[in-house]
C-alpha cells in the first residue's frame, strides 16, 4: 500500500460482516468453485467454461437478445444462420471468460506469463517515461487481459464498483495485487492526476457511457456514443496506445499499437473506433457483445433495444440508493 498520497495508490477495501449473511451464500459457493476450477490445467478450465457458457445460453434470454441485436447491426451481411451460430459461440466465450477471471485473480505471475504465447511491439513503451493512456477492449477475457498486461507494464486503471459486496471485495483485493493507481469510475480526477504524474493508465473506451462527455462516432457503421476522454488527453499531448489480446487455443497473443502517432485531432475518435473494430474482427466471438453499445441514439432516432421493465427497475433502485 502506498503511504505517499502524491504517488499512485489503490483504494483499499475491508471485509464486512454483512458478507457472511445468507444472501451471499451462493456467491461464496460460486467463488469457491471458481477458485477450484482455476487450479486445473488451462485447457480443462476452458472446457469447463464452454459448458458454463452453454448453460448461460439456455438461461439468459435478455442478454441473448442484446447480442442478437448487436450482431445484426454490426454484421448485416452475415446470414441469420451465421449470426445465430455466432451468438452461441459468444456465450461459450463468455463462459470461458468467467473461468479466466479466476485465473486472473488467483494464479501466480509465473502461470500467467506462461499463458502469453506471443507479444508484439511492447518495445514501443521502452522510451515512454511520462504517463500514457493504454486503451483496451471489453473482451470476454478482459480481467485476464488486465492481469497479463500487469506482467508486462506497471499500470493502473479504472473500474466500476460491483453491487454485490462479495464480488466487489474479491475484485478489488485481486486487482490491488497486480495494479497500482486504480480508481473507480467516479474518481476520474484522481486518475488524471496519476496519469499526469507518470502512470501508464488503462482505459476501455468501447462502451456507451452516456452522452455527457461523448460524441456520436461510427462504430461498425452505426452512430455510437463514444467517450471523448482519450481524445481530450491526446489533444493535451498524452501518448495513446492500444492493447489487444486474442486467445488462440489455450494461449494468448498480445499486441500493442501506437494509435496516437497515426491520429490527427480531426480524426482521432474515428481512428480509435476503427482500431477497436479491427481488434474485434480478429476473433469476433471473444468480444463482449452483451453490453448495449448503441443504447443512446442521436436526436430523433429510436432505440434498438427492447424495454425490460425489471432491468430498468433494478437500475433505478441502484441509482436511488447511490444518490
Amino acid at each position: 500500500m502506498k503511504t505517499n498520497k502524491k504517488e499512485p495508490f489503490n483504494n483499499e477495501i475491508s471485509f464486512e460482516a454483512v458478507m457472511l449473511s445468507p444472501r451471499y451464500f451462493l456467491t461464496w459457493l460460486g467463488m469457491g468453485l471458481l477458485y477450484l476450477a482455476s487450479l486445473f490445467p488451462i485447457r480443462f478450465q476452458l472446457f469447463l467454461g464452454e459448458i458454463l457458457g452453454l448453460i448461460l445460453y439456455s438461461l439468459s434470454s435478455e442478454r441473448k437478445k442484446i447480442v442478437e441485436i448487436n450482431l445484426k447491426l454490426c454484421f448485416p451481411n452475415k446470414s441469420e444462420e451465421d449470426r445465430k451460430e455466432m451468438v452461441k459461440e459468444i456465450f461459450k466465450d463468455v463462459g470461458r471468460g468467467l473461468i479466466e477471471t479466476g485465473i486472473a485473480w488467483w494464479r501466480s505471475d509465473k502461470f500467467i506469463e506462461k499463458l502469453i504465447t506471443k507479444k508484439s511491439n511492447f518495445g514501443l513503451l521502452d522510451d515512454v517515461k511520462e504517463g500514457c493512456l493504454i486503451l483496451l477492449k471489453h473482451s470476454t477475457h478482459a480481467e485476464l487481459d488486465i492481469r497479463m498486461t500487469s506482467t508486462l507494464v506497471k499500470a493502473g486503471g479504472m473500474y466500476k464498483n460491483q453491487t454485490n459486496k462479495v464480488m466487489n471485495y474479491l475484485m478489488i483485493k485481486a486487482r490491488n495485487k497486480y495494479l497500482i493507481g486504480t480508481v473507480t469510475n467516479r474518481q476520474t480526477r484522481r486518475g488524471l492526476k496519476f496519469l499526469n504524474g507518470g502512470l501508464k493508465f488503462m482505459y476501455a473506451a468501447d462502451q456507451d457511457y452516456g452522452t455527457n462527455g461523448a460524441k456520436f462516432v461510427p462504430f461498425f457503421g452505426i452512430q455510437a456514443a463514444t467517450v471523448t476522454l482519450p481524445y481530450d488527453l491526446y489533444k493535451k499531448g498524452t501518448k495513446v496506445f492500444f492493447f489487444n489480446v486474442v486467445r488462440v487455443r489455450s494461449g494468448y497473443e498480445i499486441t500493442l499499437e501506437d494509435i496516437g502517432s497515426k491520429a490527427k485531432e480531426e480524426n482521432f475518435l474515428k481512428l480509435m473506433n476503427e482500431t477497436y473494430e479491427e481488434a474485434i474482427l480478429k476473433e469476433p466471438t471473444q468480444y463482449f457483445w452483451m453490453h448495449r453499445r448503441f443504447k443512446n441514439r442521436p436526436k430523433g432516432e429510436d432505440t434498438f433495444y427492447p424495454y425490460w421493465k425489471k432491468r430498468e427497475e433494478r437500475r433505478e433502485k441502484r441509482r436511488n440508493k447511490g444518490a
